[in-house]
């Protein structure tokens, strides 16, 4: 064991963890850090501003299905990161967070940017939005404290951490070698005393249906699911979180359940009485795998009891607690849970001699239309229509293609018209949905898999809150495209306005229209501004060869509804 800095050992630890990229924005109470980087063989990208970092930071962990490292002067760099790392909170992404705060030496002489417990206490800005908050004690401690901060990322869910540094401490050496995790497995329990009831409700079923989650992603279920699913020829529906962990071209993968999913999803977990020519019965049981069930995936946090008997599956209990949501209560893992049943001959044979007797109801599902509108898909109308836009750019991107949404009534015209066909392939910010990350979180994904091509897809309303970080993409030569569906308003609020013919609120929700190429042509990035569809197929294939960041501007009509709103107050 060698002599080595505080901050040397950090980096070098997150090296053996399989960092290779971190985020930050530089500052005196960093300066440490910032010469240790080469030798620890760690990229470090400087952002626009310490929120963008955040968020590179949590898209570089969804894409790569672990955590990702952000770091920024006390005070108010962990401020500015604050909505970030309380969005990776609510989506349960781990993010570690690294703030470098004034000497100890300092607290309590008015310090500028005292953000220790004299002064704005980072700590408490962090607790609310972290597994783990802490400042490093004494340098002896730093092998302990790193080690804690990620092992907190993945307990039973997946969140942030967040460790405070003293400026000194980052330079006194220390002589310690980091031992990495030996595995970051999601823990393998299950609550075996309630699997007898499981069997019995499932072995007299005939229509069942998977709902997938974000848990199953976590706990590296998605081919398990797959294999049941094909096995007992049981159809899977996944919330918007969760979009394209059972590929939505699969034959029996009916899309998104929730706002703005397909009406085939619905269908499949609702039923659907309304065409008495096409009547589908809703299930008999839905197999709830790591569902948060709230306003999104709950169509407006409606009583899914009323659609089938459902087997909530969570590994954790506070996702258990609301009745409206189960029947029947299991915690545990979703591989657990999979391998419990398959290991049952009774439930087994019980789910292969029904799949016979589930064809009618899947073909009379499949016969009822999967799309709000399917006219919008093919539309000619002017200004663009998003649902054409979108159709149209997934006829040329390649199948493997990342995309990043951003929050805005393009979320849902993505949900609902685009496919996609993996895992980690389609990136939204579903709980806290905070506008603007969606660039900045492109070019930590693009970063965790280079190979991929990875897409933005962002309003204007996005583009002016963390659009500026199309310079660190074109810094760091980072090749994302950027399509600004350019619609000249805060989409939702404004439709929702319009409905209630407020004119004095639509007034407010309706933007500037802006020229996105040429802010980004300002920035370093290339651009093409789309107006007619036909523009379309040559804007896509020159920004997805391209070099470096580029930039569609497409620009749309702002009053077309978004589809299958359900019963939500917000859409």
């Amino acid at each position: 064991m060698k002599e080595k800095s505080v901050a040397a050992f950090i980096l070098e630890g997150l090296k053996k963890e399989g960092i290779d990229t971190l985020f930050l924005v530089p500052g005196g109470m960093l300066d440490p850090f910032m010469s240790a980087f080469g030798e620890a063989r760690i990229q470090a990208i400087t952002a626009a501003h310490e929120g963008g970092a955040a968020f590179m930071a949590d898209g570089y962990a969804r894409a790569r299905g672990d955590f990702g490292v952000c770091m920024g002067i006390g005070g108010p760099g962990i401020t500015n990161m604050v909505t970030a790392i309380a969005s990776a909170y609510t989506d349960q992404s781990p993010v570690l967070v690294i703030g470098g705060t004034i000497p100890r030496e300092w607290e309590g002489l008015g310090a500028v940017q005292d953000s220790s417990i004299s002064g704005m206490n980072d700590l408490e800005f962090m607790r609310p939005v972290t597994a783990f908050a802490a400042q490093l004690p004494v340098a002896p401690a730093v092998p302990r404290f790193l080690k804690m901060s990620i092992r907190a990322m993945f307990g039973f869910e997946r969140r942030p951490t967040f460790l405070s540094i003293p400026l000194f401490m980052q330079e006194e050496t220390i002589t310690a070698d980091y031992e990495p995790r030996t595995s970051a497995a999601c823990p393998r329990i299950l609550d075996r005393s309630v699997m007898g009831k499981v069997i019995d409700r499932l072995k007299n079923a005939v229509n069942i249906v998977i709902f997938v989650g974000n848990g199953a992603l976590r706990s590296n279920a998605c081919a398990q699911i797959q294999e049941f699913m094909e096995h007992y020829r049981i159809p899977a529906v996944t919330t918007l979180h969760a979009k394209g962990t059972i590929s939505e071209d699969h034959p029996l993968s009916f899309g998104v359940f929730g706002i703005g999913g397909s009406l085939q999803a619905n269908d499949v977990i609702m039923g659907n009485r309304q065409d008495p020519a096409k009547t589908v019965p809703p299930p008999d049981v839905i197999l709830a795998l790591g569902v948060s069930l709230n306003e999104q995936n709950a169509v407006a946090m409606g009583d899914l009891n009323k659609s089938g008997e459902i087997i909530h599956v969570d590994i954790n209990p506070g996702n258990l607690e609301d009745a409206r949501y189960h029947s029947l209560a299991v915690l545990g893992d979703v591989r657990e849970f999979l391998a419990y049943l398959e290991s049952s001959g009774e439930i087994t044979r019980a789910l292969e001699e029904n799949s016979q007797k589930r064809k009618p109801w899947l073909e009379n599902i499949r016969g009822n239309p999967r799309y709000d509108s399917e006219a919008d898909r093919g539309t000619d109308i002017l200004p663009m229509h998003p649902a054409r836009v979108l159709v149209e750019l997934r006829k040329i991107a390649p199948r493997d293609t990342m995309v990043v949404v951003d929050s805005g009534a393009h979320t849902f015209f993505t949900a609902h018209h685009w496919t996609s066909y993996g895992p980690n392939q389609c990136l939204v910010w579903t709980n806290n949905g905070p506008m603007g990350y969606a660039v900045a979180a492109a070019i930590g994904a693009k970063l965790a898999h280079p190979e991929s091509p990875c897409i933005a897809i962002i309003g204007d309303g996005g583009m002016m809150m963390h659009g500026m970080e199309i310079q660190t993409a074109a810094r760091y030569n980072t090749p994302i495209v950027v399509l600004v569906l350019n619609n000249g308003a805060l989409g939702n609020v404004y439709l929702r306005a319009r409905r209630q013919n407020k004119e004095e609120a639509m007034g407010l929700t309706r933007c500037p229209v802006h020229d996105w190429v040429l802010f980004g042509q300002s920035l370093g990035a290339k651009g093409r501004k789309v107006e007619q569809y036909d523009q379309l197929p040559d804007a896509f294939r020159e920004a997805l060869s391209s070099d470096g960041p580029y930039i569609i501007d497409a620009r749309c009509g702002r009053d077309y509804n978004t589809p299958n709103p359900g019963e939500s107050a917000l859409l």
